[in-house]
């Protein structure tokens, strides 16, 4: 079965990690936020390679909003929404990790991307904008010789498609291959489902790698450490909405069961940290805080319902600004107790 069949029949997420080098000339130099300027890259790139409507400023007033693909992954918009015109993206971006953020001449710059359900198709498009990104460049312009000031530019050397639950990987493209491949291993609801069996009455242990800046919200403000409860309900919230606008049918799942077990849970230990970040917007032309919680925080309880919601959010991320690489975190977990 392909993906393109899976798609149509479960939700699924498609995991591309982008390999790439910094060609010679200028460095490719970022703010604190990559994931911010990398969403921000392909989302230039992408409208100045297919948007038929560049003078517009939103989508919104496109009479080509149904059958745009760069509408599609962008900037989102469904009239009949019951969330209202603007609905979630179907991607996640995973940014390079570590403080690095000036990327020399020769050095490796890799980053990830997710692509949900059937928004997988519009790989080609992607593709398509990287090739313009090569030319253009990314991030700040900076002095690389008296005079000439450019932004850094990439080479894309290999195109992986990776599986993150069953370890598969597969090169979609590599410098010398013509062509990019199809991606054939998705992350599909029936393998969550199949790796996700606790015991009912089972108590595990539970610990999150917060890996970039996680920003949820309640009460009108940012939680500085987690809250399971609260991870729990937006958890809830992003994978159901993604499945509703993407997918053929919603998830199975009921939010009273899974908070009536996220409400058992308790904490264990936190070691996060709060990281202030801050990223300008071109579209609303003003700087935007992006800061949130990153590092471990682990929690124990009974998870026989919720723990598939936890494992797919590995992929969907969590909280706010998740298609500029916030709210991304990994997941172990073992039994402690029967």
């Amino acid at each position: 079965m392909t993906i393109l069949e899976r798609s149509a029949r479960e939700f699924t997420a498609q995991r591309f990690e982008f390999r790439c080098e910094v060609a010679e000339g200028a460095p490719v130099t970022l703010n604190q936020h990559k994931g911010s300027a990398i969403r921000g890259a392909l989302f230039n790139s992408l409208r100045k390679a297919g948007c038929a409507r560049l003078d517009l400023t939103s989508c919104k007033p496109c009479a080509l909003v149904e059958v745009c693909p760069i509408s599609f992954l962008l900037a989102t918009v469904d009239n009949d929404s019951k969330r209202g015109m603007d609905v979630p993206r179907p991607f996640t971006v995973q940014p390079p990790l570590g403080g690095q953020n000036i990327y020399p001449p020769g050095a490796k710059f890799n980053f990830g991307l997710t692509l949900f359900a059937g928004s997988v198709n519009f790989l080609p498009y992607l593709v398509m904008a990287l090739q313009d990104l090569e030319r253009e460049g990314l991030g700040a312009k900076t002095e690389y010789l008296p005079g000439r000031w450019r932004r850094g530019r990439l080479r894309v050397r290999e195109i992986m498609a990776l599986n993150p639950l069953t370890g598969e990987a597969q090169s979609l493209f590599s410098i010398g291959k013509r062509g990019v491949e199809a991606p054939v291993n998705p992350v599909t609801s029936s393998q969550v489902a199949g790796i996700c069996q606790p015991a009912p009455e089972a108590v595990y242990k539970m610990e999150f790698t917060f890996h970039t800046p996680t920003r949820l919200i309640e009460d009108g403000k940012p939680l500085t450490v987690p809250k399971f409860p609260v991870l729990v309900q937006r958890l809830f919230e992003r994978l159901t909405s993604l499945a509703r606008e993407f997918s053929p049918g919603e998830f199975p799942l009921d939010f009273e069961t899974l908070m009536g077990e996220a409400n058992q849970v308790v904490p264990v230990e936190s070691r996060v940290q709060w990281e202030a970040v801050r990223s300008y917007s071109q579209r609303q032309r003003q700087d935007l805080s992006l800061g949130g919680f990153t590092g471990k925080a682990t929690f124990a309880g009974k998870v026989s319902y919720l723990l598939p919601l936890l494992v797919w959010g590995q992929l969907t991320h969590v909280g706010k600004d998740a298609t500029k690489g916030n709210g991304w975190y990994s997941l172990s977990y073992s039994q402690i107790a029967n």
